[in-house]
């Protein structure tokens, strides 16, 4: 747990760039209005600002995440930081044209540049970690679990605000690739760290369970045609948590191969 503020970096992040592209799709389907639409952005901006907020403690002196601009276009983690500031500059316009300065066409252009500089942002991620010399890390689990906490994070969020609909799609498909991946990433990592492996148990297990638990409640909502806000909310936030818990386990996994 020693890398605790990328935890809530990285999956604050794709939660809140999965919100942004669920709600705006949900939009243009007309699932959602104008009303959910500013709901769902004005929380995925606070969402990333705090993932961004608690990250920035990893880099210890605020001044330092400049400096980690030098390398953009060359280095995966000056992409990342470059491309997480142009994500939350694009979700403030967003919400500067909203409330604001009423604009609409600004707003529609800002509101397009957070879905596509938000999913930029999720890509830059895993390339961080693609690292040759940490083995638990250089594979294609880590990508696929970077990319299902956008589908599962922000398919839980955009069923809050209302997106039902699209947004248990999303949570149906991270959660189902997260569950048909787990057996073979753990006989993977049985091989490359079984001690560091079998330490993570107690928080895949917790991230199972809960998700296991979110599905059935987000299903049995859309069965019975009800969905009351502070269940659908206290599922999302349970949700987050699970992916905190399943992200520690992934940064538990650190390991130089020698």
């Amino acid at each position: 747990m020693h890398e605790l503020p990328l935890v809530f970096f990285t999956v604050l992040g794709q939660s809140a760039a999965g919100l942004f592209l669920l709600a705006y799709i949900a939009k243009k389907m007309g699932s959602i209005d104008d009303k959910q639409l500013k709901t769902a952005n004005i929380i995925g901006f606070i969402i990333v600002m705090i993932g961004l907020g608690i990250g920035a403690l990893h880099v210890g002196q605020p001044l330092r995440f400049f400096n980690m601009l030098l390398g953009v276009g060359r280095s995966p983690m000056s992409n990342e930081a470059f491309l997480s500031g142009v994500f939350v500059g694009c979700a403030a316009a967003t919400l500067f044209f909203t409330h604001f300065v009423k604009q609409a066409a600004l707003r529609e252009l800002s509101n397009i540049a957070a879905v596509i500089s938000g999913l930029a942002f999720v890509w830059s991620i895993p390339q961080v970690y693609n690292i040759a010399t940490i083995a638990n890390w250089d594979t294609q689990f880590t990508t696929l679990q970077m990319w299902t906490t956008l589908f599962v994070g922000g398919g839980a969020l955009a069923i809050a605000i209302g997106a039902r609909g699209l947004g248990l799609t999303a949570f149906l498909v991270g959660t189902f690739a997260i569950f048909a991946s787990r057996a073979s990433y753990q006989a993977f990592l049985s091989e490359t760290a079984p001690v560091l492996s079998a330490e993570q148990t107690g928080f895949w297990g917790f991230q199972v369970i809960v998700l296991a638990i979110a599905l059935a409640a987000f299903v049995g909502f859309a069965i019975k045609q009800r969905s009351p806000k502070i269940p659908l909310l206290a599922c999302a936030a349970a949700v987050l948590l699970a992916e905190l818990s399943g992200r520690i386990a992934f940064y538990n996994l650190w390991q130089i191969t020698m």
